[in-house]
């Protein structure tokens, strides 16, 4: 990515990574067109989708740009992947099965991150079915640890100054972990309350166990490469002390495959990654709440 061209400030671009859900990718951009705001641009990553499905749903829907990955890159490299083709001064992620729920709702993002010039990243108030917001909508935003991947706001120049996702997580845990760098270059991460978006949760692709397997062993991961290091061994604990707590909700097979597999070796994983964050950025994370 570049630093913003005049093309591209006020322009926000909505980034929907698909696999395998049509279905449900069909409502959300059905909602997503539907939004007010015209400078805006919709890319939708298939990736690597078995078949003709997920380009078959894009082609109803006009000006909705398609890309494809050449392979199945998991969710975080095809958010990557589609992040690198986005346009726009903001980039709106959306995951395939959540939308913003009030028509409106681009024009409250532009206001509150012109509003809020210091965040890098605007946590969007997710609703569950049949569950509440997770802040009341009329809230003041706040600081956070970190943001939901179903719905949040990127500023470009915290895409610039953090970097990518760390592919090799593949999914789950990938938030917390470029939170610590968007706060580190200087960034804070902020509730935006009024900006309502629903997540449908569709059953298809997801796997409870599996994802909470990749969560624990990306918790490991985050600490071993972004903590200071007279902190690693707290941090590891306390990734450890996760594991213990949720093991009969993990895929134990997955934890145990992707801790000490070939897929992700440990040690070069250290060796590429291995930037700690300042130790004053490590503690103020802490103290946040998620």
């Amino acid at each position: 990515m570049t630093a913003d061209s005049p093309s591209t400030v006020g322009r926000i671009s909505i980034l929907i990574p698909s696999y395998l859900r049509a279905d449900d990718l069909r409502q959300t951009l059905r909602r997503t067109v539907a939004q007010s705001y015209s400078n805006k641009e919709i890319i939708v990553v298939d990736d690597g989708t078995p078949n003709s499905a997920i380009m078959d749903a894009v082609t109803e829907f006009h000006d909705v740009v398609y890309l494809r990955t050449p392979q199945n890159l998991g969710l975080i490299g095809a958010r990557n992947y589609g992040a690198a083709h986005c346009t726009g001064e903001f980039i709106l992620n959306l995951d395939d099965d959540s939308w913003l729920e009030d028509d409106d709702g681009i024009e409250l993002i532009i206001e509150f991150m012109r509003n809020h010039p210091e965040t890098g990243v605007a946590a969007l108030n997710i609703q569950l079915l049949n569950q509440g917001y997770l802040w009341p909508v009329d809230s003041e935003s706040k600081q956070i640890r970190t943001y939901k991947g179903c719905g949040n706001v990127y500023r470009r120049d915290a895409i610039i100054a953090a970097g990518d996702y760390i592919t090799e997580f593949y999914r789950q845990g990938e938030e917390v972990e470029r939170s610590l760098r968007i706060m580190d270059a200087g960034f804070q991460i902020r509730t935006a309350p009024s900006v309502r978006v629903f997540h449908a949760q569709s059953p298809i692709n997801r796997n409870r166990p599996r994802h909470m397997a990749f969560e624990a062993v990306n918790y490991l991961r985050r600490e071993l490469v972004r903590a200071p290091l007279w902190l690693i061994p707290i941090g590891c604990l306390r990734a450890f002390r996760f594991a213990f707590r949720h093991r009969k909700d993990m895929d134990r097979k997955v934890y145990f495959s992707e801790l000490f597999g070939k897929r992700v070796p440990l040690l070069t994983f250290i060796r590429r990654y291995r930037a700690p964050v300042a130790t004053s950025t490590y503690f103020a994370a802490l103290a946040l709440r998620s």
